[in-house]
């Protein structure tokens, strides 16, 4: 009888790592790690608190355990640290709402799988369309406050002349923290937040609600057709934004350089190419970008500084943003 040379676990591996995110997943929509946190429950307890059945609750909890999203004693189950940070509705850093995000754009990737791969959906108008909606905005804000705000923030603050800073442009700001962050470091700085029409409204209520409404500004532009007024600002900002626009880069940086005033900075953070992220998630977010019909979510630092020389931008600053140097921040001046 003929026997297989090759381990199939790696394939095997593929069948049950669907299950297992969902099984995360469900247990976030269900509020089971909000319930573990103020254990520990039993298998049994949880059973009785959600109405399940003994025996598949308690293979929930060993396979959450199992991949260390649970602590398990004999008192029964806990949340692991890492679930108390992310997986927790109360938490500063809950990234609920980005798992769900995520998700959406999985389940789209598969059903319209043949179809994109053919060119017969419109990948990138659904994904444009997207971004207005509110539960979008607060899973992209989640995952921004993993270190990429954070760390794109300090980098701005620490640029020459930031404090001196009275006018910026946030394209594709959508949410508009990276803005009111800055305006929070510098009290005279207005922003104004330029997203696509159909992101306007949600932002402004989210802008309003933190409180910057007299400060931000939000107005509805697509920079594929449409230009920013001339001379204008102190510092242009464009976070996550650049992928959008590499049909024409340096059409869009040209545009980008006539907006600031003499001695303004634009600063680009998108996802480093040359990050410490593991190859088989860069392959991944790859995957599905290229999927809903953009070119790359990678932009080299080289190629892109070689592409803001030639818009007419100098004194070049880099830096790194969020976990594994993910993100890439490159900053040039029009002097």
């Amino acid at each position: 009888m003929l026997r297989p040379t090759c381990d199939f676990q790696p394939l095997e591996q593929f069948m049950t790592r669907d299950v297992t995110f969902h099984a995360v997943l469900q247990s976030l929509r269900l509020g089971l790690f909000d319930t573990l946190e103020k254990g520990p429950y039993t298998a049994e307890q949880i059973a009785l608190m959600y109405g399940f059945l003994p025996e598949p609750t308690e293979a929930l909890l060993d396979l959450l355990a199992t991949h260390n999203l649970l602590a398990r004693n004999g008192d029964g189950y806990k949340n692991a640290p890492l679930v108390s940070e992310y997986l927790v509705s109360g938490s500063t850093f809950f990234q609920g709402t980005a798992m769900e995000l995520n998700n959406r754009f999985s389940q789209y990737i598969v059903s319209e799988f043949m179809p994109l791969l053919k060119g017969e959906s419109q990948g990138r108008e659904r994904t444009d369309d997207d971004w207005g909606n509110a539960d979008t905005m607060r899973g992209t804000l989640q995952y921004a406050i993993l270190g990429g705000l954070q760390d794109t923030v300090a980098f701005i603050a620490d640029l020459p002349g930031f404090q001196s800073f009275r006018t910026m442009a946030d394209i594709g700001g959508n949410h508009g923290e990276y803005s009111m962050a800055l305006l929070e470091l510098n009290p005279n700085l207005r922003s104004t937040v330029w997203d696509l029409p159909g992101v306007v409204e949600t932002a402004e209520e989210h802008i309003a609600e933190r409180g910057f409404s007299d400060r931000v500004t939000v107005r509805p532009c697509d920079l594929r057709t449409e230009r920013l007024p001339a001379g204008e600002y102190d510092l242009v900002l464009a976070s996550h934004v650049l992928y959008g626009f590499m049909d024409d880069l340096p059409g869009f940086l040209g545009t980008i350089h006539d907006a600031l005033k003499s001695g303004g900075w634009f600063v680009a953070q998108h996802m480093n190419p040359a990050s410490n992220m593991p190859p088989e998630q860069k392959c991944s977010l790859e995957f599905v970008t290229r999927m809903v019909g953009y070119r790359t979510h990678f932009i080299p630092c080289d190629q892109l500084e070689s592409a803001m020389g030639a818009a007419g931008f100098q004194n070049f600053r880099t830096g790194a943003a969020g976990r594994n140097q993910c993100g890439l921040i490159v900053a040039g001046q029009r002097t």
